[in-house]
């Protein structure tokens, strides 16, 4: 198969004609037979590329993985962007691929014979390509590597394939109307933070993310928590009411509980401190001595993986749940919630997450698909047999108690959005400190040996989505304490960051709201434009005069209209200014960063009208098509 692609590439300020080039590395038809001397050589080839396909560019890996479009799926892989083979690779490959310059290769169809030929890369690598009379041929994989494009074959209605050229691996999210600080927060609904591989599992004791982005241990981190509240918060409102089944109330829904062993005890009764039914039990707390089960009903729960409970235990009282996933065979797990203050553990099949010591009725919720791939993931025997974990194969069997306590209100649905939201909003209650911030208890190396945190910083970017969320639960509650909060939360604005604070100054006395209060600066651009929607959203709900978040919103629009300009590279946009601050290399935006840089000003654009926000934003749209600023 030939696909050809004619133009003109430019990478950085360098323009390259390439009259045309042919995808020959991946999608081209099976290698012709070379010669007898050649053959060893060119088997060994093949089975190198075979060996590549998993990295290769012409793979669709920004493309949903699963077979179900939309469906929940988590595989337990690393994946780079594109994954493509980088030049000393290729340059190898040529060599050990033994091609010489002047092999003849026939095309498809008897058309013109194609000669190999070693293009030589700037006099520093080599790439095997092919020729005839007009066109020099590159291998697409090298291409991508080169120029950051990127490509895919699709197959049309007809039957017919074409191949997908891309300039980035990303998309725009345009807002609908104009930015409401109680709606929906940017595109947050397509957000899985739960899901990613830097969140270790969702605590069982406080129901947030635990982050190991930058302590493998794992750790509370302001920004993602904030960013679990809102997506949720933004699932709740954007998509349809969720399915759920009552399994037990102690009242009108009454499980049908299966009981072995001659001491276990399971009756219900009113609870007097809560006015509501609830089950007793009294179960031995090792499974050989007796236990109290209820089995689901099968069918009926299918992709109802969120399970919801009004708890009390005892002593070492605990509840499990036991889950099948049908793959190439059934697999089975137990998935176990315990007293104690360990975040996860797993020992073979069983899975264990720590409810922490807490005294007192509780209401939990647990999203079971998240709780078996994060289990699985931290362990090597269960990453074998849970590859692939989706919603559709994964089945809730039954559900167990064990030792002394009660339990009441047993539902399971397919989402319970706003249970996520109040335990991020809650958590910023609870843990924000006296100076109206949440610490990053980490440290964090933004430039080894030149720009470092030590523990306990703050940042204007969870200061902001913080305040994103507190102000959405208080619409949502009519509850005061969280409007409260996020007016403290402004505090650390004013304060200098080599004071601890967040704020810093460009040259000229531009205020600058940072994401990592860093001496010098960063003046991260991303993690500013979620600090100033914070103040945003705070201004526009309080609607309160004394508190400082009009003032510092527009102080800081000043300064982003005034320094925009400086990220705009000409082809991309810069993550932060760490090149005029440290002169070290400038820091490009990766595609998806440089699409939040858009998401974000097309936002603020819906509220503030001036041009310089709204063309910038449409100048980096163009530049994710490949359009470039002009040149002298």
């Amino acid at each position: 198969m030939r696909v050809t692609v004619r133009g003109v590439l430019v990478g950085g300020s360098v323009g390259v004609l390439l009259t045309t080039v042919l995808l020959w590395s991946q999608c081209r038809s099976p290698m012709p037979h070379l010669p007898v001397h050649q053959a060893a050589h060119g088997s060994k080839q093949q089975q190198q590329q075979q060996q590549q396909l998993h990295r290769s560019p012409l793979q669709t890996s920004h493309h949903p993985v699963g077979g179900v479009v939309g469906e929940e799926t988590y595989v337990e892989a690393e994946y780079s962007v594109g994954g493509a083979v980088d030049t000393q690779h290729t340059h190898a490959h040529h060599q050990e691929g033994g091609g010489v310059a002047g092999v003849e290769a026939a095309d498809e169809g008897g058309g013109e014979r194609l000669l190999e030929i070693t293009c030589l890369i700037n006099h520093e690598s080599e790439v095997s390509c092919r020729r005839d009379h007009n066109d020099v041929y590159v291998p697409f994989s090298f291409l991508h590597t080169y120029f950051e494009v990127y490509g895919h074959v699709e197959q049309k209605a007809d039957g017919t394939e074409v191949f997908e050229w891309s300039h980035s691996y990303s998309r725009v999210y345009q807002p609908q109307g104009t930015y409401n600080p109680t709606a929906t927060f940017l595109n947050f609904e397509l957000y899985n933070v739960e899901a990613r591989e830097r969140v270790k599992c969702i605590s069982g004791t406080e129901g947030v993310p635990i982050s190991t982005q930058w302590q493998s241990s794992g750790y509370t981190y302001p920004i993602q928590i904030a960013q679990f509240g809102l997506s949720h918060y933004c699932k709740y409102l954007t998509e349809n009411p969720p399915e759920r089944i009552m399994l037990e109330d102690g009242g009108e829904h009454k499980g049908v509980w299966q009981l072995e062993g001659p001491s276990t005890k399971v009756f219900r009764v009113l609870d007097q401190s809560t006015h509501t039914n609830i089950l007793k039990f009294k179960v031995p707390e090792i499974s050989s001595k007796g236990s109290a089960t209820l089995h689901l009903p099968q069918g009926h729960t299918q992709n109802m993986l969120v399970l919801s409970l009004s708890l009390l235990l005892q002593g070492n009282g605990s509840f499990s749940v036991s889950a099948e996933f049908k793959d190439k065979k059934m697999e089975s797990v137990m998935i176990h919630y315990i007293r104690s203050d360990k975040l996860l553990q797993v020992k073979d099949r069983h899975i264990y997450y720590g409810l922490g010591e807490h005294l007192g009725w509780r209401r939990i919720t647990r999203n079971l698909l998240i709780d078996v791939h994060k289990g699985a993931s931290s362990s090597p025997f269960l990453r074998k047999k849970f590859k692939k974990v989706s919603r559709s194969k994964l089945n809730i069997v039954s559900l167990s108690v064990h030792g002394e306590g009660s339990i009441a209100n047993i539902t399971l649905a397919s989402a319970e959005h706003l249970h996520h939201f109040y335990d991020a909003a809650n958590w910023l209650l609870k843990h924000q400190d006296e100076q109206g911030g949440w610490s990053i208890p980490v440290p964090r190396k933004v430039i080894s040996g030149v720009l470092e945190l030590g523990a306990g910083w703050y940042s204007a970017m969870a200061q902001g989505q913080a305040m994103s969320l507190l102000v959405r639960a208080a619409h949502h509650s009519g509850d005061s304490q969280y409007l409260k909060a996020a007016v403290r939360a402004t505090a650390l604005f004013s304060v200098n960051a080599t004071r601890g604070g967040v704020r810093t100054y460009f040259p000229g006395g531009y205020v600058w709201y940072e994401e990592y209060p860093t001496n010098p600066s960063l003046f991260v651009l991303n993690g500013f434009i979620y600090s100033l929607l914070g103040l945003y959203d705070l201004k526009e709900f309080s609607r309160d005069s004394s508190n400082k978040s009009r003032d510092l919103f527009e102080d800081g629009m000043k300064s982003l209209k005034k320094l925009l300009p400086l990220y705009d590279t000409g082809w991309g946009s810069l993550y932060d200014l760490r090149h005029f601050t440290t002169h070290v290399a400038p820091n490009r935006a990766r595609w998806d960063y440089h699409t939040t840089h858009i998401t974000q000003l097309l936002l603020l654009a819906s509220i503030d009208t001036d041009p310089v926000i709204s063309s910038t934003a449409q100048r980096w749209k163009d530049y994710m098509n490949g359009h470039r600023a002009k040149h002298n």
